[in-house]
């Protein structure tokens, strides 16, 4: 949705904070609910200030752009440290950092959920977005949640957002939030963040895959209990687990202080030397290279690392040591919000000093087969009092007796993948009576060990795994049979079409390279040149032509004008030419010559010189002095007509007309005669070029732009040779010479402004830079160095279409060219573009409040330039509504 700076606060006398800079894209701008979502999340969040949440320095907009400013937190999200330590060998990652990071999670997000307004009113707020993407943990240990993008007060639910609409990362949808319902909660936070702790501790989320198989799994609570992926995880630990991902909200912890003080007192039971400088020992540890990158020390602690490798080994037991459960012979204590356990007196898992629940918790509901899916250790033995033993990773299991298949509860609760668990009552004893006997373990067949519940899932995820396998195993048969029968029926039809079809075309297309051309003039007779070869014969003759090649043909007549046409023929199948030749017009027959002034008497001389009489000799200067044009007087001494109408053509167009001809023959504009501002450049490197400043090209509000045309002086393609640059870097290579200019039909006093033009090679080398003066660089194209349309209507919107005859700059596979530079000019100053325009063939613009158009294509010589460009000029103005945006669909509006 944004992009993120790394910025630096600066305050007085040069305090500075480094501090982080969220800006929306530029193309989401026009996007009024993207802008509010925006905007929500820096008036929700400026207000909070926790240690748990990144904070917020300042909001604002700047040019219609709008940014936070946030707290730089020196650190990784938890998403990557978990990927780190996959990579680095610690297997699954350490329970009790699991724990604590998830209970600072919680600490942020209760801050979050009960935060106030000005007013003293609670906001409701709701992350929603609950992820390790979204959970930051700092080098010093620190966790912070970031990103309330999607956060929003309960009371505008309904008003901001259209019913059904899912909103976050789908692997962490809570149920009710996978359904689409709007009456979220802080309940559906504390699901996100029990599915973190579950990512933690068993080193994959409980739902993957695509989209629409995860939705219905998450409304059914259809995974795998975290012993299941990890045997070695605390069972009090997937009983919190299983009570934050309840599917019924009820069922939950109803606030993420609940579940944070569960999580808290888990810690510290098992282990109570535990403290925070773990979790920036591990991160130093994981992250060596970009602390020593950004020049700090780097220390782990020789008691860490003998934690580190306890961790790897997969030993629970460290030096860090956990704590003694307590003695089985008292009663154990409750902690809030935990699952019941089958077996136990209260329900609840123990905690160390028989602590009572504190009285928030007093009402809240116990857990209910509604949450995840799991398979308790019903048939683990039990220490006196009901309470089931806690075993580390180090030590195996106790035998297992077997017992009977526990009662199927369906009937009675939602319905699961599989069966729930019933607790099993324990019957008191009755005075008298004798004490049933203890029921012993019963081993396997084959004294391979006993069997629980963990080696009955794994054997089942072992067979799902196996018929996978085989599934996938026929589906590649069957795909390799189907390509082996297609490769062989291809086969078959191309040796038939080899064998038989070719055979028979090839005495007539034997030479398919070249095909026949009838050419026909008007009058017949004419000499023909083929590509600079003159053919034997006239007029009407067969004439072979190269297909896929640029041909051209020249027609000459005695008494004609020269006939030119250049084309490429696509198939053997090439329609007749005839050429229509012109006559060459026949100068005018010179005047007769004035008659003669009679010369009565002397005292009429000075009447005759008054009248202008013509000198004897009859020259030039008798017709000049009777008032005759210099044509005239050019066609009284027997010479051509001069005339501007065949140049001006090439050079100058009027409107109405409905194609526009560009040819680089006539409408190129060599650069070497304009003083273009350049700079010299490595070929074999590339370059990362943009603007910084502006200049105008006219007086006004508006016709200031950082937007300049370049053109690169090398040898790579000419269709790539010119474009326009801007603040956005753009890169450019192959070049030995780089032109900066800008296209100024009003001249340059009205000129203004510098603009720095920046070149980057690497980021390791510093840029170099060069600048572009509007007065002194500017381009005033000369007439025969371009083409100019003109006598557009302002007030009217036409349509161009730009077609591609084959226009080349340059001789070779390199010189085709397929776009044109141009720039429009306006009735009032600011009218004109503030940027100029790049027309590509193929597509078509939508051009309005323009008088002239001016065209050129820009280069270093004009000798080797052929073929035209063709647009297409159609009037869209007095169309019907509906056909003129028929005609104008897809075209590019002209951007003022």
């Amino acid at each position: 949705m944004a992009v993120t700076y790394r910025a630096r606060m600066t305050g007085a006398a040069g305090v500075t904070k480094p501090c982080v800079i969220k800006q929306i894209l530029p193309h989401f701008v026009d996007d009024a609910d993207f802008v509010e979502m925006f905007i929500g999340e820096a008036r929700v969040v400026a207000s909070m200030s926790h240690s748990n949440i990144a904070q917020v320095f300042d909001f604002g907009e700047v040019d219609g752009q709008y940014f936070i400013a946030m707290e730089l937190v020196q650190g990784q999200p938890l998403s990557k440290v978990l990927r780190r330590a996959q990579r680095m060998g610690m297997g699954l990652f350490p329970e009790p950092l699991a724990l604590h990071i998830a209970s600072k999670l919680c600490d942020g997000l209760d801050y979050a959920h009960r935060h106030v307004g000005e007013d003293g009113q609670a906001l409701g707020l709701v992350h929603r977005d609950v992820s390790p993407d979204n959970v930051l943990i700092s080098y010093e240990g620190e966790v912070k949640v970031i990103d309330f993008g999607i956060a929003k007060a309960t009371s505008a639910v309904e008003a901001k957002t259209s019913p059904g609409t899912l909103k976050g990362k789908y692997p962490y949808f809570a149920p009710e939030q996978a359904q689409g319902r709007q009456d979220l909660d802080a309940r559906t936070d504390v699901y996100a963040a029990g599915v973190v702790l579950y990512e933690m501790v068993c080193g994959k989320r409980p739902y993957e895959g695509e989209f629409v198989t995860v939705l219905p799994r998450i409304l059914t609570g259809d995974c795998l209990p975290p012993s299941v992926l990890n045997p070695t995880v605390n069972p009090d630990v997937e009983t919190v687990i299983s009570h934050a991902m309840a599917l019924d909200r009820e069922a939950r912890y109803q606030t993420a202080k609940d579940l944070s003080e569960s999580l808290v007192e888990l810690l510290y039971r098992d282990n109570p030397r535990f403290t925070p400088t773990l979790l920036s020992q591990l991160m130093a540890h994981l992250f060596q290279e970009e602390l020593t990158a950004e020049g700090r020390r780097v220390e782990v602690s020789p008691a860490f690392q003998e934690q580190l490798a306890a961790w790897q080994s997969g030993s629970t037991e460290t030096s860090q040591g956990r704590a003694r459960l307590p003695s089985s012979s008292g009663p154990r204590g409750s902690s809030p919000g935990l699952r019941g356990r089958p077996g136990s007196d209260s329900g609840r898992p123990g905690s160390e000093g028989g602590r009572r629940p504190p009285a928030s918790n007093a009402g809240m509901r116990r857990p209910t087969s509604s949450g995840v899916r799991r398979v308790t250790h019903s048939q683990l033995p039990r220490a006196e009092g009901g309470v089931r033993r806690t075993y580390t990773a180090e030590r195996p299991g106790p035998p297992v007796p077997e017992l009977d298949d526990e009662p199927r509860t369906e009937a009675a609760v939602p319905m699961q993948a599989v069966p729930h668990d019933t607790p099993i009552e324990v019957p008191a004893l009755v005075a008298g009576a004798e004490p049933a006997t203890e029921a012993r373990p019963m081993p396997l067949p084959g004294g391979k060990g006993y069997r629980t519940s963990v080696d009955e899932a794994r054997d089942r995820l072992a067979r799902e795994e196996a018929a996978r396998v085989a599934k996938g195993k026929e589906k590649a048969r069957v795909l390799t049979m189907g390509i082996i029968y297609a490769a062989a029926a291809l086969f078959l039809v191309g040796v038939f079409y080899k064998l038989v079809i070719a055979r028979e075309s090839t005495s007539e297309y034997a030479g398919a390279s070249t095909t026949t051309l009838w050419l026909a003039s008007k009058p017949a007779g004419a000499t023909v040149r083929l590509n600079d070869q003159v053919l034997k014969g006239v007029t009407p003759l067969m004439v072979e032509v190269k297909i896929g090649e640029a041909n051209t043909l020249a027609l000459t007549l005695s008494g004609h004008l020269p006939w030119t046409k250049r084309f490429t023929p696509t198939s053997t199948l090439v329609e007749p030419l005839t050429a229509e030749l012109k006559p060459i017009a026949e100068p005018a027959p010179p005047p007769p010559p004035p008659a003669p002034v009679a010369v009565a008497a002397p005292e009429d001389a000075g009447a005759a010189e008054a009248v202008g009489a013509a000198p004897e000799d009859g020259g030039p200067g008798a017709l000049e002095d009777a008032g005759a044009g210099p044509e005239e007087v050019a066609v009284a001494q027997g010479g051509p007509v001069a005339t501007e109408a065949p140049q001006r053509t090439m050079t100058e167009v009027d409107y109405p007309t409905r194609v526009l001809v560009l040819r680089p023959r006539y409408n190129a504009a060599p650069l070497p005669e304009y003083p273009t501002a350049s700079i010299e450049l490595n070929p074999g490197a590339t370059y990362s070029v943009w603007t910084k400043g502006n200049a105008a090209l006219a007086e006004g509000r508006g016709t200031a732009s950082s937007t300049l045309a370049f053109f690169i002086e090398g040898d790579g393609p000419v269709d790539t040779s010119f474009g326009l640059l801007g603040a956005s870097p753009r890169s450019i290579k192959g070049a030995r010479k780089l032109h900066v200019f800008a296209l100024d039909v009003g001249g340059p006093d009205d000129n203004s402004g510098t603009v720095r033009v920046n070149v980057r090679q690497s980021a390791y080398v510093p840029p170099r830079s060069f600048t572009f003066d509007a007065r002194e660089h500017a381009v005033q194209l000369k007439p025969e160095h371009q083409l100019v349309l003109r006598g557009l209507n302002p007030k009217s919107t036409y349509l161009l279409t730009v077609r591609d005859d084959l226009a080349e700059l340059r001789s070779g596979p390199t010189g085709r060219i397929r776009q044109v530079l141009c720039v429009e000019r306006g009735p009032r100053p600011e009218s004109v573009r503030a940027t100029h325009r790049i027309l590509e063939t193929g597509k078509r613009y939508q051009v309005t409040g323009t008088e002239d158009l001016h065209c050129t294509f820009p280069d270093m010589q004009l000798g080797d330039n052929e073929g035209a460009l063709e647009v297409d000029i159609v009037d869209v103005t007095d169309l019907p509504g509906k056909e003129r945006a028929e005609a104008l669909k897809g075209s590019r509006r002209s951007a003022r």
